[in-house]
Parts: C-alpha cells; sequence; structure tokens
C-alpha cells in the first residue's frame, strides 16, 4: 500500500524543477523588484487588513484626524477596513505570522505549476501535464502577477484547484471530491467573488447536467460541493454583516456607492461614460495583452491552440473537454465586458484565472504538433520533430525573458508610474521611508504632500508611499498622514506626543521639513538633509529650485523668483498649470513657457501632461520658438494621441 502511496503521488522531476523555478523567480523578483512591499492601491488594501486581522479584528476603529487618513479602497466611516473581501487579506495574515506576507503569492504560483500537471494528467494524460507544468513556469505574465501582493494569483490557485476535483468528480463522484471541490471553489469566492462566479459556471452547468443523467451516484458528490460551498458563502454574509451592516453589501459599495455596480453609464472612480463600445474595445485589449504576454513569445503566446483544430477531427472524444474548458474562458471574456474596471495592468488581469485553461489547451496543443507534423512530414521521424519543437520553444522563451519581459516591464518611451513595473510601480516607494530612516526620526509624524495632479477617481491615491507603513492602531515609529491644508493641525491634537515633519515634493525628489505649531498656524521648518543619499533612497534637497532640473539660467531665475513669491507647500502641478494660463492670458508667454515647462518636469501622467503640452505649444510660437512647438505638434500627431506615446514628447528635456 505504501508503494501504491508514493507511486500515485510521486511528482516528475520536471514538475518539480518547474515549480522551483516558479517559487524562486517570483519570490526574487518581489524581493528585489518590488521591495517586498505593495505599490497598488487594492494590495495595501489586502495587506492593511491582514494586519487588522493579526490584531484579532474584522475592523479598526477610525483614527482620530480622520480624513488625514483617508486611502483608496480602504473604507473609513468609523470603522477602517479594506473593501475587498476577505480571503486573500487572510492568507496574507498567514504570511505576516511568518514576517512575510510577501512570499505568499510567489509560493502560490509555485503550486499553481504542480496543480497544472495535476491536471492536465486527469484531463488528457500524463505528457500533458508535464507539458503544462513547464509551460506555466515559463509564462510571464504568471511570474510577474504571481510576484506581487495582488488578489489575482490565489483567485487563479483556487479556481484551478476546482477545477481539477470537478475532473475527478467526473470520473469517481465521491462525497470527497465533491467537499474538496466546494472548499477550493469557496475559497476562491472568499477571495473574488465575480471570477469564482464566471470561471466556474461552465463547470457547473456541466456537473448539474450529469446529476440530472445519473442522479443515484452522483447525488452524495453535488450534495458535499453545494454544502461545502455554502459554508464559505455563509462565512462572506457574515463578514459583510459584521463590517459592512448588510450581509448582501459589498464593501465596493459601502466605499464607492452604488456608481461602483454601474454597467453602462459614469461608473464611481472615472472620468468618462462606460459604453459598450467602449468596454468592447477593452476586452480587445485584453485578449491582446493576452496574446502578447501569456508567454511572451514573438507573433503570439496561443499559436500552440492551432493544432486543438486538427485535434479535435482525430480525436472526438476529447473535445468535449477543450470545449468545456473553452466555455469558462468565454463566460469570463462576456462577463467582463459589462464591468468598466477590466482595463489593463499586469496584464489582462480580470482574466488571469483563465490562465489555467489557456496553459492547459496549449500543452494540449504542443502534444498534438507533433503528432500533427510527424503525419503530415513522414520521411522526418517523430523523435526528431519532438527536438525541433522544443528547440522552437526554448528559442521562444528566451525571447520571453530577454526581450519581451524587459520591454513589457521597463518600456523604454514612458516614466508613467503605471506603466513601469521595475520603479515607483503605481506611484508608491519605499524609498521615501528609507529615506527619513536614514536621518534617524522617531516617534514622529510625517504628513505627506506630493506635487502631481490629482489621480482621476482617486484623489488620495499619492500618499501610498507613507500608507504601506501605517499600522491599523497607528503605533507605530513613524505615522504617515495625507496632507489635508488647514485641517492638518488637527493632527497635532490627536498625536500630541509625536514630533511633527512635511515631506513634499516627488517620488523622486523631496524636502523634509520639521513643523511646529504657533496657535492656529502651521510653520515650516529649515529643511532637513542626510549626510549622503542612500541606497533605494528619494534624493532630498534644501531648496524648492531643485526639485527641478534648471536646464538654462533663465529658468532657474524664474524658479526661484517663483518659490520667493510662494511658499512651498502651495506649488504642484496644478498650481504650475493655472499660473500658466494666466501668464499666457496676460501675454507674458516666456512666463507661461516656464510655469509649463516647470509642470511638465514634474508630472508623470500622461494625461494631464497632454493638457500641459498643449498650453505650451502656443506660448513656443509667441516666443519665436518654431521649431519647438513644430516638434510637440508632429510627436503628439504621431503618438495619435495614445497616451504611453506622449511620452516622445519632452520639451522639459530639451526633447
Amino acid at each position: 500500500m505504501a508503494k501504491n502511496l508514493r507511486g500515485r503521488f510521486r511528482i516528475p522531476w520536471p514538475v518539480a524543477l518547474a515549480a522551483v523555478f516558479a517559487f524562486c523567480f517570483c519570490a526574487a523578483y518581489s524581493y528585489f523588484v518590488f521591495d517586498h512591499a505593495p505599490h497598488i492601491h487594492d494590495e495595501m488594501g489586502y495587506l492593511f487588513q491582514a494586519e487588522i486581522f493579526q490584531a484579532g479584528h474584522l475592523y479598526a476603529p477610525s483614527p482620530c484626524a480622520r480624513e488625514s487618513f483617508d486611502f483608496p479602497h480602504m473604507i473609513n466611516n468609523g470603522k477602517w477596513y479594506s473593501m475587498y473581501t476577505p480571503g486573500f487579506p487572510f492568507l496574507l495574515f498567514i504570511g505576516l505570522l511568518f514576517k512575510a506576507p510577501w512570499l505568499i503569492n510567489p509560493l502560490l504560483g509555485g503550486l499553481t505549476v504542480l496543480l497544472l500537471y495535476l491536471l492536465g494528467a486527469q484531463i488528457y494524460d500524463r505528457t500533458t501535464g508535464i507539458l503544462a507544468a513547464v509551460l506555466g513556469s515559463v509564462s510571464i505574465w504568471h511570474l510577474l502577477m504571481s510576484s506581487t501582493m495582488m488578489s489575482h494569483t490565489s483567485s487563479m490557485f483556487f479556481n484551478a484547484l476546482f477545477l481539477l476535483f470537478f475532473f475527478k468528480s467526473v470520473s469517481r463522484p465521491t462525497a470527497r471530491n465533491g467537499i474538496l471541490a466546494g472548499a477550493a471553489l469557496g475559497m476562491a469566492f472568499l477571495c473574488r467573488p465575480v471570477n469564482a462566479g464566471y470561471f466556474a459556471l461552465a463547470f457547473l452547468l456541466a456537473w448539474f447536467y450529469l446529476l440530472i443523467k445519473d442522479v443515484r451516484p452522483r447525488l452524495k458528490n453535488f450534495i458535499a460541493l453545494a454544502a461545502t460551498g455554502a459554508i464559505f458563502a455563509g462565512l462572506l454574509l457574515v463578514y459583510n454583516q459584521i463590517t459592512n451592516g448588510n450581509p448582501f453589501k459589498m464593501g465596493s459599495i459601502v466605499h464607492h456607492g452604488n456608481a461602483y455596480a454601474t454597467i453602462f453609464g459614469r461608473p464611481a472612480t472615472i472620468d468618462y461614460d462606460y459604453t459598450p463600445l467602449v468596454g468592447a474595445a477593452q476586452i480587445y485589449e485584453n485578449l491582446r495583452a493576452i496574446n502578447d504576454y501569456l508567454f511572451g513569445w514573438p507573433l503570439s503566446s496561443l499559436f500552440l491552440l492551432l493544432p486543438l483544430f486538427w485535434a479535435a477531427r482525430t480525436k472526438p472524444r476529447e473535445i468535449k473537454k477543450d470545449l468545456l474548458l473553452l466555455s469558462s474562458f468565454f463566460v469570463m471574456l462576456i462577463g467582463f465586458f459589462f464591468f468598466w474596471g477590466s482595463f489593463i495592468i499586469i496584464g489582462a488581469r480580470m482574466l488571469f484565472d483563465s490562465l489555467p485553461i489557456l496553459v492547459l489547451l496549449s500543452a494540449k496543443g504542443l502534444r498534438e504538433s507533433v503528432r500533427l507534423l510527424s503525419s503530415k512530414f513522414k520521411s522526418i521521424p517523430a523523435a526528431a520533430w519532438r527536438k525541433i519543437v522544443a528547440g522552437v520553444l526554448v528559442a521562444f522563451t528566451l525571447y520571453a525573458f530577454f526581450i519581451r519581459f524587459p520591454h513589457w516591464t521597463r518600456p523604454a518611451y514612458t516614466e508613467w508610474y503605471y506603466k513601469r513595473y521595475d520603479d515607483n510601480l503605481a506611484g508608491a516607494s519605499t524609498h521615501i521611508h528609507n529615506a527619513i530612516k536614514s536621518l534617524d526620526i522617531h516617534q514622529a509624524v510625517v504628513i505627506m504632500k506630493f506635487l502631481y495632479a490629482p489621480l482621476t477617481g482617486f484623489p488620495t491615491g499619492w500618499w501610498g508611499s507613507g500608507f504601506l507603513y501605517n499600522t491599523p492602531r497607528l503605533d507605530g515609529d513613524i505615522i504617515y498622514a495625507n496632507d489635508v491644508g488647514e485641517k492638518n493641525c488637527e493632527l497635532f491634537r490627536c498625536f500630541a506626543g509625536r514630533k511633527f515633519y512635511f515631506y513634499l515634493g516627488t517620488l523622486e525628489k523631496g524636502m523634509l521639513f520639521p513643523l511646529k505649531r504657533e496657535g492656529g498656524r502651521i510653520i515650516l521648518g529649515d529643511p532637513l538633509l542626510p549626510e549622503k543619499k542612500g541606497r533605494k533612497s528619494v534624493e532630498l534637497v534644501a531648496k524648492p529650485a531643485r526639485l527641478y532640473k534648471p536646464y538654462s539660467p533663465p529658468f532657474d531665475i524664474f524658479l526661484n523668483e517663483l518659490y520667493r513669491d510662494n511658499k512651498p507647500d502651495t506649488i504642484d502641478v496644478n498650481r504650475l498649470m493655472k499660473l500658466g494660463i494666466g501668464y499666457r492670458e496676460n501675454r507674458d508667454f516666456q512666463r507661461a513657457a516656464f510655469s509649463f515647462e516647470a509642470a511638465l518636469q514634474l508630472e508623470k501622467n500622461p494625461r494631464p501632461r497632454q493638457d500641459l503640452l498643449n498650453g505650451l505649444i502656443p506660448c513656443y510660437l509667441k516666443l519665436g520658438q518654431i521649431r519647438e512647438a513644430k516638434i510637440i505638434m508632429d510627436k503628439i500627431r504621431k503618438a495619435e494621441f495614445k497616451e504611453v506615446k506622449i511620452f516622445f514628447v519632452l520639451p522639459e528635456r530639451g526633447f
């Protein structure tokens, strides 16, 4: 019996090696590139909720000076907690127990590779399982997503686990397989409810069809699935009741209102109408992203699906399995057509649950491609075709890792934080905290003001570099708060025993002022400077004009006069834009141009950059800088007003 068990659970060495590679790659990328810290607003919400769980609660009380701690995706209405469902934060809580929450997704990414083998062996055969595991381990989309603290990897893992026990239940409809399938789907539901519903719908319908056809042997299996799934659904209802005050009300509705559930119209966090045309364009972009980044191969990541058409004629018994898998993918496509938030970040993230399906079908296509080539070109033996196909895929994979992946994660044409993964992803960084710690600052409150234009839909979103270090009890050595203008005085009352500082700047350069309160006024002291700039630290400067690159003496004079006449904390991108418009209306085109150029040096977002460039063009024309104006107009025209390409237009750097 022991011998049978060893044979049953033995993992082939290529699969084990692939799983170890996936885990190590993701862990290294998370640690060295993402600085083992959350960056995207969603990630910070998940981790903050995990810290609430670690404290033994489902929510924390809203902090004193509540408005200073508002942050995207965080409910702060007397209760302070993430708007997201509790599944993934619970997994991060387990990581917190080992002081390594950043390792949860790399671990799930490695385990997914093992699951791909088990799925391939269960649905098709052992060879397909091995191929699926190897392909999954070199999917650059899988590796990048599993290096983050986003919830998509956990959702994908548990949906794939559900899929395994679904197919096990098809062949062996036991209560045990039903319970395990229900538990896996339940966890996927607690991580990302909508994704779990879309992913599982086709399989649940097939399950019900099999039950109707053959009730007696399958009834126990189906009841076990339904009962276990109901337990997990009940957990979410209880969680919603305690946190949101209504078992059927999701945190996203509490935070954003009913506009978050808008299908077509003006949703909660975007400034344009979501129409069917926009939805169709968005789904097209998702499909293109999958085609580009599933494996990162040249031309297409999906070409291995083509041999499946030939296999459908030669192996008609397997076509039902292929179609069932594909139906789940198409249900997700249709479902997310109706969701305005299915825009691209880290690839087609809303469709990430479909990765196991696409990898499994690609693995089968790879297996069938050798059979197809051998049958069409019989003069070349099958063994030779296997070597040729393997050689081509190795070359394609090297292309993916050394060309496609670097271009994807570090595009040469942009510095927009939502298009770069290697530096300040999503406008958050550990570097500011590192610089402040180097000044030996303790028991402090640091108020943060960033100079960028506010993010559309997320006006409180820029201070993530500080929020990620806050605890639910706000009892850390350094507490970070968002700048709320005159209301900052409330912080002095709430944290009377602490020292106060003000960070002003960007994610690359900034100033740190000590603060003191005199009556109802807050006074900025002289900026603090470290002895030397530390590794992975923001550059702290002594004068606000040094936040910019003084490309010419007249521009330097303009900056010094600007800050001579204005307090440093009153100048940001929006103020510079208004100054530029005002100077231009008064026909002071030189100062107008300097104002727009200064704002362009700070701003990274392509949308406000385009507005600034359009404001700069007439100033250059009036100043006789015809060549510069023409360059801007030509480059904007060539960019076809596509946001990512606006970064080809860099007048503030001499083009």
